[in-house]
């Protein structure tokens, strides 16, 4: 059995993630203010802006979660993700300079709005920004549990640890968030956000620190693939009949690998998709030998879509 790390690693993504987020909720926590005092835009128009790009955060979150599951694996999902935070920050940082940003009203008859340019930089900022978070959501806490072997006491209890540190760090950090860097904020924006984009560069160079530590899982592929695999084989497989007796054999059965908790057997719901594990006119040999998942599914994979 492979040896998990445990807290050797954890130390290193705990380390991350404290000044990862105070660096990306610093920066985002007081884009309100920001907005309406160095873009002149209304409450409106900032609160759209905001909430849109709040929106594409959200959905990328999904995306994320689902890239690095099937293809990239957490570890590569949460440094894209890191690096595109660290860029919009920095874009986020630039627009404080008095080039990238409206001049301060005079009174609010003259308050002149941000050209188009400008407020599409900011967009583009804030939208690297909002994305990069939404990547680093879904994959740094699974990455975490990653490092502890859950079928041993102390690999639960450490686990237990992580999450009790995690979340107080979550307190603490908001509070930071809200109160010092706020108030920096308040004092000076291009000096704010350029320590918080240093804060975000030091968040990635402790993640790396520990890369030689951490316990990397592989992707799996797409869960969505294994679903359209199964209703393509049952489709292609629509002429087949299925005889009133199904004796052994008759399906694509293989033993389950370690990781699948249940063996589910064959069910007569929604038994038309069953016709994606007929084996057909091969032996069970041959099948096995010239599998192709787009024509032949395992029960085990049919049932688990009947279930989804």
């Amino acid at each position: 059995m492979e040896n998990k790390p445990g807290w050797r690693a954890i130390s290193y993504i705990l380390g991350y993630q404290i000044v990862q987020r105070i660096a990306t909720l610093g920066m985002m926590g007081n884009l309100m203010v920001y907005l309406l005092q160095f873009f002149n835009l209304g409450q409106v128009a900032a609160a759209n802006v905001l909430a849109t790009v709040a929106g594409a955060s959200n959905l990328t979150a999904v995306i994320g979660a689902c890239v690095a599951d099937a293809y990239l694996g957490k570890f590569k999902t949460i440094v894209i993700s890191s690096f595109g935070a660290l860029v919009g920050m920095v874009i986020l940082t630039l627009t404080a300079l008095p080039q990238l940003h409206p001049p301060s009203c005079t009174s609010t008859e003259h308050c002149v709005p941000p050209t188009s340019f400008q407020l599409g930089f900011f967009i583009l900022g804030n939208g690297l920004l909002a994305l990069g978070t939404g990547g680093i959501g879904p994959c740094a806490i699974p990455f975490a549990i990653d490092q502890f072997d859950s079928t041993s006491s102390d690999g639960r209890k450490g686990m237990s640890r992580f999450f009790n540190w995690f979340f107080t760090s979550v307190t603490v950090i908001q509070l930071i968030s809200l109160t010092a860097v706020v108030y920096l904020e308040n004092k000076s924006w291009i000096l704010s956000f350029g320590t918080l984009s240093l804060l975000m560069s030091f968040s990635i160079i402790i993640l790396f620190v520990g890369a030689s530590v951490y316990v990397y899982i592989p992707p799996e592929g797409s869960i969505f693939s294994g679903i359209v695999q199964v209703f393509v084989a049952a489709y292609k497989k629509r002429h087949l009949k299925i005889p009133v007796i199904e004796d052994e054999g008759l399906y694509y059965d293989p033993p389950v690998d370690a990781k699948t908790l249940l063996k589910m057997p064959s069910t007569q719901q929604l038994r038309c998709l069953n016709k994606a594990a007929l084996i057909g006119t091969m032996n069970l040999t041959q099948a096995v030998v010239v599998k192709n998942p787009w024509r032949l599914c395992s029960i085990q994979q049919v049932e688990e879509v009947k279930w989804f």
